[in-house]
């Protein structure tokens, strides 16, 4: 019996050296984000003896330079005996500002897991987040949903640089901006297979020093809407300025139902429209499908190409 004791006395006071540690350290990353302006939270509770570290961060929100993310609240858990494995849940109601505009963001259930090295700078081994029913309403009277979304990542260099990403909607609809004649087609599949280097790990101090993006390799992207399909494939590098450097062919099967698609939601001006009308009309001409055209673009010194001919500045990433 004393024996007993002795081991539960140890493990309990294993919990409460562990749990103030892993508390301790969440406070002081918060912290030192909260007086850069990136975060903010109301309080950090810590709870789960004997066998767990489930941690509790009251109304958090991340802010960025035109992005910005709240919530009622986030969960981390770990078993108190495997802390570099936990698992991550999200309320069901979030809040993303995205320059300027609000979007809410909702889901049935919304939770990760992660696993990380057993090294002190606790490298990200793999994760993955599964988003069950998930919706997006913006201010602007428009409302996207899905069947359900998956995220996976792992890491596949020594150093940690470098990570296979998957991602996969399905069954995405969208309501109150959907294209007349499309608004009852969901988006059956939208998808990415790529690996992505970065210039540094995604590890603890990831936090401090954000890991910059340094090459894209998209093996797969596809995107299938009724009978429209988009697919996307190439590598492009970022230089340390953010500027992408590389090459993207991306072939689009019924482009003329996609334009029609981007006139109804606005997301071209007429103008726009029908100039990119008559190019792609040129481009399929010469092809056996003239629904079909394969765009080759190139990302070189700050443009954006597509053949020979400048289409403008390429984003900055």
């Amino acid at each position: 019996m004393s024996l007993a004791i002795l081991l539960t006395a140890l493990y309990g006071g294993y919990w409460f050296v562990g749990s103030r540690a892993v508390l301790s350290g969440v406070e002081t990353a918060l912290s030192r984000l909260r007086d850069q302006g990136q975060v903010n939270y109301a309080s950090i509770g810590l709870v789960g003896f004997p066998s767990r570290f489930d941690l509790t961060v009251e109304a958090p929100e991340v802010r960025g330079q035109d992005i910005s993310w709240a919530a009622p609240f986030l969960q981390v858990f770990a078993l108190s005996y495997k802390p570099n494995q936990i698992i991550a849940v999200w309320p069901h109601e979030q809040t993303v500002t995205l320059a300027g505009q609000r979007f809410d963001l909702g889901a049935e259930d919304m939770r990760a897991s992660a696993l990380f090295g057993a090294d002190t700078s606790l490298p990200l081994d793999h994760a993955q987040m599964v988003v069950k029913a998930p919706t997006l309403a913006a201010a602007l009277g428009w409302r996207a949903s899905a069947t359900e979304a998956r995220l996976a990542t792992q890491s596949i260099s020594d150093d940690g640089r470098a990570h296979r990403v998957g991602v996969e909607i399905t069954g995405i609809e969208m309501t109150g901006a959907a294209p007349t004649g499309l608004g009852a087609t969901p988006v059956e599949r939208a998808y990415l297979d790529a690996t992505l280097s970065f210039d540094r790990p995604i590890d603890r101090f990831a936090g401090e020093t954000v890991p910059r993006l340094a090459r894209a390799e998209i093996d797969e992207a596809r995107l299938v809407w009724g009978d429209m399909r988009a697919e996307a494939d190439g590598t492009v590098e970022v230089t340390p300025s953010g500027t992408p450097e590389g090459k993207l062919t991306v072939k689009l099967v019924q482009w003329r139902q996609m334009l029609d698609a981007a006139r109804e939601m606005a997301l071209l001006s007429p103008v726009d429209a029908a100039n990119l009308e008559r190019m792609l009309d040129g481009i399929s001409r010469g092809t056996a499908d003239p629904d079909s055209v394969s765009l080759p673009f190139t990302l070189r010194q700050g443009m954006v190409y597509l053949g020979p001919f400048a289409l403008g500045p390429a984003p900055r990433l």
